[in-house]
């Protein structure tokens, strides 16, 4: 109840910033329509889907966040944002530090701070990071605070058990570095083809059998089995899907909690597929995974086109959601983070055909 309040709140006052810049948000609006079809086709699912009102309440969540983010993107240049997410990283750290004490921020598998798993810490660290990474070695504020931050944030990530997020961040900085002393180099092919091969190996992992992928070792911490069972659950959903967000986490009527079971107990208590395609795919079918790849594809011409910190969050992302369900969902940090870059990145693009 207070996150809904919270997001209509920041809705009416985002409603209030748009109005002052109508001219700048309409022509990111215009811009940003892959996205604009994507949220229309969410709002047809919600006439068939099986809890029409609780589809179309998450998906105005959606709406609010996506206003919000529209209106600081429209009021702040990339500089003003940089300082909001360097100010976020310290607080993050911060906070980190201050639950580091306390039992309820560790689990038997990792460190977790105030987030609901040791993984979520982990991104969460692992972006933070990337922000400080880019202040110190592109921006080159190599400052004696900049560098405690770093090594703070750094080290929680390490704590964290999270290893998917510790790669990544290597990684992505790592390329970014790369581009960054080879300016003439364009991201967007390397990072096309990092995704395009992503979801080739992704799709071929989904038409293996588990029991094959198991004694291969490939079913990745569990992850094979939530993919086996969502494929037998969506017989008949193929095509439009089951409605927006109207699989996990709807209560005790769920096809995860009435049938999860039968392939294993633990999926009984998850809120996503661990791949953000697949869950994409649950919701709107092939036709709205379809317009998510349109989307998907419109995105990284964008954001690679961006500027240095942008492209390490694009690498990041990409890849990361193969392993979690990042996208289209309004209480994911990762999904606020990647609309923000998507609609700044578009404003920059504006300014550029000036």
């Amino acid at each position: 109840m207070v996150n809904r309040l919270v997001m209509l709140t920041s809705f009416l006052i985002s409603i209030l910033y748009l109005y002052q810049k109508a001219m700048i948000a309409k022509l990111v609006l215009i811009k940003s329509i892959p996205m604009l079809m994507l949220i229309f086709f969410a709002l047809l699912s919600c006439f068939w889907s099986d809890i029409p009102t609780t589809s179309f309440t998450r998906l105005l969540q959606q709406v609010f966040i996506f206003s919000f983010l529209l209106a600081i993107v429209c009021h702040l240049e990339f500089e003003k944002i940089f300082s909001v997410l360097k100010l976020f990283a310290i607080i993050v750290l911060l906070v980190g530090i201050i639950s580091l004490p306390f039992s309820f921020a560790w689990q038997d598998i990792g460190f977790r701070s105030i987030h609901g798993h040791k993984n979520t810490a982990g991104y969460i660290y692992a972006l933070s990071s990337l922000v400080l990474l880019f202040d110190v070695f592109i921006e080159k504020n190599k400052t004696k605070i900049n560098y405690a931050i770093l090594l703070g944030l750094f080290l929680l990530l390490v704590i964290t058990k999270s290893k998917t997020s510790l790669a990544l961040t290597l990684i992505s900085f790592t390329y970014t570095l790369f581009l960054f002393k080879h300016k003439r180099i364009n991201a967007l092919p390397f990072i096309l083809c990092i995704w395009v091969g992503a979801l080739a190996i992704f799709t071929m992992l989904l038409i293996t059998d588990t029991q094959t992928l198991t004694e291969l070792g490939l079913d990745f911490t569990g992850r094979a089995i939530i993919w086996e069972f969502i494929l037998s659950e969506m017989q008949g959903f193929e095509w439009f899907g089951v409605g927006y967000r109207a699989f996990w986490g709807i209560g005790e009527e769920g096809l995860s909690i009435l049938y999860g079971a039968d392939y294993d107990a633990f999926i009984t208590k998850l809120n996503q597929s661990h791949n953000s395609y697949l869950d994409i795919w649950v919701m709107l079918g092939f036709v709205g995974l379809a317009i998510f790849i349109l989307f998907k594809i419109h995105s990284l011409i964008l954001i690679s086109r961006s500027n240095y910190l942008y492209i390490a969050f694009l690498l990041f992302i990409t890849i990361h959601s193969f392993m979690e369900t990042d996208f289209f969902r309004s209480n994911n940090l990762v999904w606020v983070l990647y609309t923000l870059l998507y609609l700044s990145s578009i404003k920059k693009g504006l300014k550029n055909d000036k």
